[in-house]
């Protein structure tokens, strides 16, 4: 489908509307694959296939691979808490499966990144394809939410609380948003691919 998806996990479930923990987030979507063409966006929740119910990332990619090439699948997806059926026509992609999973990581105890404009010799350096906006990772402090979530210095904040950052202003200004004590959902490209972080707050 050229879609990257994520599980949906008890700590990241109410970001996307969701009252438990079922189904597979999408994380990116690649422009003209299938998953774009039938209007997927990151953020959206799929939740069952053909009526068939899928608890998580790993059991939609299994469906999903089991599907011929040509065929119409229907999706059920959550979206901002309403529920739409998304007809996909499957494409056989080219090598390697491309559907990236990755579990947004829990971490313990403000966010402990430090951030600067994705500009044109950092988008080089760190190889992101041009679709890729947002903030790029300098540096993070040891123990703090950043690090706890998994971020890394060159992955690249997209988005806050599923509002798209396409710069380093955007990002300080969202995450400066956030109440006191809450948590932030963050999607993040490292890797050639995205994925859904929960920075959880300092207990400090």
């Amino acid at each position: 489908m050229g879609v990257g998806i994520n599980d949906v996990t008890p700590e990241n479930a109410k970001f996307f509307d969701m009252k438990d923990a079922n189904g597979a987030v999408v994380s990116e979507v690649t422009p003209g694959a299938p998953g774009a063409k039938a209007g997927l966006q990151p953020g959206d929740v799929i939740t069952a296939i053909n009526g068939q119910k899928v608890s998580d990332a790993g059991e939609l990619q299994m469906k999903v691979q089991q599907q011929k090439p040509g065929s119409t699948i229907n999706l059920a997806v959550m979206r901002d808490g309403k529920s739409l059926n998304v007809p996909v026509t499957v494409e056989k992609m080219g090598g390697k499966n491309n559907t990236e999973l990755a579990n947004a990581e829990g971490g313990k105890p403000r966010w402990g990144v430090g951030i600067s404009d994705l500009n044109d010799d950092v988008r080089q350096q760190i190889q992101a394809p041009s679709q890729v906006k947002g903030a790029v990772v300098q540096r993070v402090v040891p123990g703090s939410p950043a690090d706890d979530a998994g971020l890394r210095p060159g992955d690249v904040i997209e988005s806050v609380n599923r509002k798209d950052t396409p710069n380093a202003a955007d990002v300080q200004q969202a995450l400066s948003n956030v109440p006191k004590g809450e948590s932030a959902l963050v999607r993040v490209w490292s890797n050639g691919g995205s994925t859904f972080r929960v920075l959880h707050p300092s207990q400090g």
